[in-house]
């Protein structure tokens, strides 16, 4: 189970305990996805856009979009305790 999965369920069982209502933020918590951004360098957005479009050509697909990209960084961010100490190196 990602870490992902673990937090949605956490929040699921949270809900349940403390008996909140089908509707009530607590429980859309659990099923709701939450919209993030990014400011990038332009130089970075560039190149993000690149490496999208050579991944779309390699897997036969019309386009692989940043946020595509950036759901599985994140999944792997929290699944992969390697990874995640050398995003916390490099923000340290």
């Amino acid at each position: 189970m990602s870490r992902v999965e673990e937090l949605r369920d956490k929040a699921a069982r949270i809900a349940e305990e403390r008996g909140a209502p089908a509707g009530s933020p607590l429980r859309k918590l659990a099923a709701k996805p939450v919209r993030s951004t990014v400011d990038l360098d332009p130089g970075e957005h560039a190149a993000l856009k690149a490496w999208c479009g050579e991944a779309a050509v390699e897997f036969g697909r019309p386009r692989v979009t940043t946020q595509e990209v950036l759901r599985a960084l994140v999944s792997r961010l929290l699944a992969d305790q390697a990874l995640a100490q050398a995003v916390r190196d490099d923000l340290r």
